[in-house]
This record gives C-alpha cells, sequence and structure tokens, in this order.
C-alpha cells in the first residue's frame, strides 16, 4: 500500500504541473511586429519560387540578376507589402 499511496502522491504533484506548461516551458519573446514578420516571410517566399521560375524559363543568365528582376516584380504586383522596411507603429 506504501507504493501506491507514493505514485499517487507524486502523480498528484507532477501531473497538474505537466499540464499547466510549467515544466519545460520556454520563454519566447514574440516580436513587436507580427504583421511585418509574416510579410516579410510572404516576400521571401515569393522572391525565392519567382528566382527558380526565371532561371528554368531562361529569363535570367545567372542567380543574382533573376533576384533583381524577382524583387521588381514583387514591388510592382505587392506594393502594399512592406515587410520589416518599415513597421508601423
Amino acid at each position: 500500500m506504501t507504493t501506491r499511496c507514493l505514485a499517487l502522491l507524486i502523480s498528484l504533484v507532477i501531473l497538474p504541473a505537466a499540464l499547466s506548461g510549467c515544466l519545460g516551458s520556454k520563454n519566447t519573446k514574440e516580436s513587436p511586429y507580427p504583421a511585418a514578420e509574416l510579410e516579410e516571410g510572404f516576400k521571401e517566399r515569393w522572391v525565392t519560387k519567382r528566382v527558380g521560375e526565371l532561371l528554368q524559363a531562361g529569363a535570367a543568365t545567372d542567380g543574382l540578376q533573376a533576384r533583381r528582376i524577382a524583387l521588381q516584380e514583387f514591388k510592382e504586383r505587392y506594393e502594399y507589402v512592406r515587410g520589416l522596411e518599415q513597421p508601423v507603429r
């Protein structure tokens, strides 16, 4: 009976702490500009995809030229996306 009581006591102490997130929780600092980071991530994914398309189509001779073209196209197509360049306070 002692082992059963000990197991019950341990489970009553550890289980609530584990379920509440107290054990092993990490304090992550959230960004003050989550929307800007989301836009920046979208921009990077779109540009990377477009660079691949431009290189595959032969519209650019190298990656640097393709990236310049893709960035220009992104500015023209998504002019409302600012990303991390000008965060709104």
